[in-house]
């Protein structure tokens, strides 16, 4: 995601987030129909965190790929300090 500001990526409008969660849920699908048997694991890395980060909502983001596969949130700026991870619940 580059240098973009976490606070603005989680204020804009959800139609994106909603696109990117459809799509994931599809490549799953799609390897899964291929006889793929591991679980996909999506990271996002932000440069860029507010302070208040905890507030930011990251379980909400990609819910339907949540069932199927795994999201994990790290800051770049902390040597990749972990702030969230569907699978740990963090």
């Amino acid at each position: 995601m580059g240098d973009m500001d976490l606070s603005r990526i989680f204020t804009q409008g959800t139609e994106k987030w909603m696109l990117i969660d459809k799509d994931l849920c599809g490549l799953v699908d799609q390897l899964r129909a291929t006889g793929y048997c591991h679980t996909l694991e999506v990271e996002l890395r932000f440069a860029k965190i507010p302070d208040d980060s905890k507030k930011c909502g990251f379980t909400n983001l990609l819910p339907e790929f949540r069932e199927k596969g795994t999201v994990i949130i790290t800051n770049t700026v902390h040597s990749n300090r972990l702030l969230h991870s569907s699978a740990r619940n963090c």
